[in-house]
């Protein structure tokens, strides 16, 4: 059965004004719609995953992440581990905000099972990599990656705050660099030391959400019942996510059949699913593939294989001997990008906010959820917001094209009747003759000897020299990507305003 989906999709666009905030759908109709699908989704026995109650899946999973079945929505976000811009960092906010303002919890999920990327810590004119740990350029995933040694916490504390000196305030970042000072050296990986960073600068500016690193939820039971529930019906759900795929290429004019990712690679006789297989021994990963062998869909280790039962009903007992066999063989089984929001959304929370990106990306999840679970796919919402460094605020980006045009008129107007008559005598010379190509030659010997010396244009030329400088300044201090650490506490706070009073705190 095909559930029809019923979210309205706009076009979405990152705010370009400073200080501006992008939250799709109004705050009241997002809250509406989390106690919709919080009820939605309790309430659900009828469908079953590898013969375990959805509902039930949900419950097992809430206690885990520590959320006792109270009634309270969980609200949650989630994103790789990396450095945080501002249009990141709000989706905190907005989770936290629209928690409070319903009673709800608000969670954070850091993914560190995703390949390791922006971990510059960057600032106008300069950039310092987050940690001294070579293996930042090759890990297949940011876990993998150590956190930073104590030395280089240090070498990148004194680089910022010598730079901070011209800047004119103080940037919010005593509590991050302070938790990456106190967690280095002391063995944790990356992800887990910049979540704790990030979290520590969050409680300083009042935030109250949860943060958890994901790859422990990859190890338990509830989680490995979904993975056993997909591969069990790889061909069925291959075909399903295949189609979401095709009919959002569609809806959306793209052509290309790499975006907005690959179809899963499917045949009769072997099947992709919607998992990276990791090796935890060597560190390396791969898409994991399933054989069709003995009527059931099997996964190959290299001392035994695993088949998956098709209609399962015993799935926890089926997910405890999936995760020993992963144990024996040291492999995981990790989400990939569409696979960790269905997983998200339909067993975790009660409303997710994504980025603009993410919003995209799950028009595909909605219809996946339908397709594969014959239930309506929970709302979800999009938060994004636009804060540029400090010093570009309340002024305009240089724009080169007044003056541009300005020095094409005064090169070409020094001459002034004199070219006119020039270009008249040529314009009524014989095309190809030497009397016109003499006239030609004659009028730009001309005026590049009156454009030497001249007033206006050296004036002119100064003018352009400065305004190129600041345009290549703006390219740094317009980049909305910046750590969103690198703010002053007051400009976090105004857009945390902005944010609680739209949610009607």
């Amino acid at each position: 059965m095909t559930m029809a989906t019923s979210n309205a999709y706009p076009k979405l666009a990152a705010p370009t004004a400073d200080g501006e905030l992008l939250l799709w759908p109004e705050p009241h109709e997002m809250l509406r719609q989390t106690w919709e699908n919080h009820r939605q989704l309790r309430e659900q026995a009828e469908v079953k995953l590898a013969g375990v109650p959805l509902g039930r899946l949900r419950g097992w999973l809430r206690r885990w992440i520590g959320h006792h079945e109270d009634g309270r929505p969980i609200i949650a976000n989630g994103h790789q581990t990396e450095l945080y811009h501002p249009g990141v960092w709000v989706k905190n906010v907005v989770v936290d905000a629209a928690a409070r303002r319903i009673g709800g919890v608000a969670v954070h999920f850091a993914v560190d099972t995703d390949a390791p990327k922006h971990l510059q810590y960057k600032w106008p004119g300069a950039a310092q990599v987050l940690t001294d740990d070579p293996a930042v350029l090759s890990a297949r995933w940011s876990a993998l990656v150590q956190g930073p040694s104590p030395g280089h916490v240090e070498t990148m504390k004194r680089q910022v705050n010598a730079a901070a000196a011209a800047w004119g305030y103080s940037p919010a970042w005593d509590e991050f660099f302070g938790s990456l000072g106190e967690m280095a050296g002391k063995g944790g990986d990356l992800s887990t030391v910049l979540t704790s960073a990030h979290l520590a600068a969050d409680r300083a500016l009042g935030l109250r959400h949860q943060a958890l690193v994901v790859s422990p939820l990859w190890r338990t039971t509830a989680y490995l019942v979904f993975v056993y529930d997909i591969c069990s019906r790889a061909g069925e759900y291959a075909a399903n996510y295949n189609s979401a795929l095709a009919e959002f290429r569609r809806s959306h004019g793209i052509l290309s059949p790499g975006r907005p990712m690959p179809d899963l690679a499917a045949d009769g006789n072997s099947c992709e699913v919607p998992f990276w297989l990791d090796n935890l021994t060597d560190g390396s990963r791969k898409r994991a593939d399933l054989v069709y062998q003995d009527g059931r869909w099997t996964l190959v280790g290299q001392e035994r294989d695993f088949a998956f039962e098709a209609s399962c009903k015993e799935g926890w007992s089926a997910a405890e001997q999936l995760g020993k066999w992963l144990d024996d063989h040291k492999l995981r089984l990790s989400p990939r990008a569409l696979t960790l929001t269905t997983f998200l959304r339909v067993l975790v929370v009660d409303q997710f906010v994504h980025g603009i990106g993410g919003g995209l990306y799950d028009q595909v999840t909605d219809r996946l959820i339908a397709a594969c679970y014959s239930i309506r796919p929970p709302a979800f919402a999009v938060s994004t917001a636009t804060l540029y460094f400090p010093t570009a605020a309340g002024r305009g980006r240089v724009d080169l094209g007044p003056l541009i045009r300005e020095g094409r008129r005064l090169r070409q107007d020094v001459l002034g009747e004199r070219k006119r008559e020039l270009a008249r005598q040529i314009a009524q010379s014989p095309r190809g003759s030497g009397e016109r190509m003499t006239l030609f030659m004659q009028m730009h010997r001309d005026l590049d000897q009156a454009r030497q010396g001249n007033v206006l244009l050296e004036d002119w030329q100064r003018r352009f020299d400065e305004a190129t400088r600041e345009l290549q300044l703006d390219g740094q201090v317009f980049d909305r990507e910046l750590p969103y650490t690198l703010q002053s506490k007051s400009r976090l706070e105004a857009l945390m305003g902005r944010v609680n009073d739209r949610v009607g705190l």
